[in-house]
């Protein structure tokens, strides 16, 4: 039977609410000076997913779950069209593409939302546990943030309206960031990462994004150091700026593959009714 748009409200905004609250109770439980702040950090944020991950299970059922599961189609409100499902998979190249477009893509955020919230999105300070950084960083964080919003959250609310399903989890995605300028960056990121998920049609690329702009933003606060670099400042903005040109880049490369693509369907068009004329 098909879900009603406040079951599929109701099914997912339970599990977030019981996420956000493990996670501050976590914060407090694990932040009492007994563990260093990352791994005190770490501990509540997979605390947390598990717990919505679990109430998602019990209020949208196993089914959602599943990786090559796609929700049922459903219809929008202002029309009454269906919503179709998420597209077919990209090729590995093309969620290669997807995943360099987003990270370039926020990069660029994260500099707009510097300047104009006036704003740190990312600590300065150097990380004082590299390796557990790391592991959190660019691992947990990635996957499950990935799966629990991208996957879980926005995919169960898409039938409803694809628009609407973005901005609800990329503003669910923002609260659980702490810091202010995380909140406005995670908020525009969310976006980011919905659309690199819905065009390549793979988790894969988003995870990819999401690693790489974390590693990026740990080899910043632990190497690339004002205090280890008297020019630290400008070799962060070439960095940048080369990660950012190779995301244009992928750009331009998807528009001429979809090129190709569209010029070999219509060759292919005209020699299908070539051969039904010569038939005749």
């Amino acid at each position: 039977m098909e879900k009603t748009n406040i079951r599929r409200l109701i099914g997912v905004m339970m599990p977030f609410m019981i996420m956000v609250i493990v996670q501050r109770l976590g914060i407090l439980l694990f932040g009492m000076g007994t563990l260093p702040s990352v791994i005190g950090d770490t501990l509540a944020f997979l605390a947390a997913s598990a717990a919505g991950i679990f109430f998602f299970r019990m209020s949208c059922g196993a089914q959602a779950l599943r990786p090559g599961s796609v929700p049922d189609a459903g219809t929008s409100e202002e029309d009454d069209r269906p919503v179709p499902p998420f597209p077919q998979r990209d090729t590995v190249f093309g969620r290669l593409m997807y995943m360099l477009i987003g990270t370039g893509v926020l990069i660029v955020t994260m500099y707009v939302v510097t300047v104009a919230a006036d704003t740190e999105v990312v600590s300065a300070s150097p990380a004082a546990f590299p390796a557990a950084e790391f592991v959190s960083l660019v691992l947990i964080h990635p996957i499950l943030e990935e799966y629990v919003f991208r996957w879980l959250y926005y995919r169960e609310l898409r039938p409803m309206q694809p628009i609407f399903a973005g901005l609800a989890q990329a503003v669910m995605f923002a609260i659980v960031h702490g810091s202010v300028g995380g909140m406005i960056y995670a908020l525009f990121a969310g976006g980011v990462l919905v659309f690199v998920t819905e065009f390549s049609g793979s988790l894969t690329a988003a995870v990819g994004a999401h690693m790489l702009v974390n590693l990026r933003s740990l080899v910043y606060m632990t190497w690339l150091t004002d205090a280890a670099f008297a020019n630290a400042a400008q070799i962060r903005m070439i960095l940048d700026f080369g990660v950012v040109s190779i995301g244009f880049g992928a750009v331009l490369i998807l528009m001429v593959r979809r090129g190709l693509r569209e010029v070999w369907a219509a060759r292919k068009e005209d020699e299908t009714e070539e051969n039904t004329d010569d038939g005749e």
